[in-house]
């Protein structure tokens, strides 16, 4: 189990600790050739897009810098019931939503366009796709990501 227990001021995670991260996952090539300069701007407005989200609960300390740790229905939610500290969940949308970002506009697959939020296109008059209306994001450009948080905005926290 990965875990960071002291975010930054400004990112759940630094590059380091994200490299780390990222090194389990298969799909992480424009993450890898990213520097460490990008890499850090897109875990920060990863942070700042989770953070903006409709979270439930509070703050765990009304002076921490970022939304996590959270108290959420009268438990402290971390990794274990009562455990301060910034849920593993978390870490991993703030790095799927920073891959997304750093990815953005590279590979231009039908996936990528419908996590975007495009209802619709059409290719020189004789191609046309219509996505299933909902599917995209709303808030964070990552379906991944957003699904990882799902439990810190919905009714699936305990």
């Amino acid at each position: 189990v990965y875990t960071v227990t002291t975010p930054t001021a400004s990112s759940y995670l630094d590059a380091a600790s994200a490299d780390t991260l990222a090194a389990s996952r298969p799909t992480n090539t424009a993450w890898a050739a990213a520097s460490s300069v990008e890499k850090l701007a897109a875990l920060e407005e990863a942070t700042r897009r989770i953070d903006s989200m409709v979270l439930r609960g509070n703050k765990y300390d009304s002076d921490q810098a970022l939304e996590f740790p959270r108290i959420i229905d009268g438990v402290t939610v971390g990794n274990a019931d009562q455990d301060a500290e910034v849920p593993t969940p978390v870490l991993w949308a703030c790095l799927e939503e920073a891959m997304a970002i750093i990815g953005a506009g590279t590979s231009g697959s039908l996936k990528d366009l419908q996590e975007q939020g495009v209802q619709s296109m059409s290719i020189g008059g004789k191609l046309s796709y219509t996505f299933i209306a909902g599917a995209g994001n709303s808030g964070l450009l990552s379906a991944t990501a957003k699904r990882y948080m799902r439990r810190y905005i919905g009714a699936e926290v305990r």
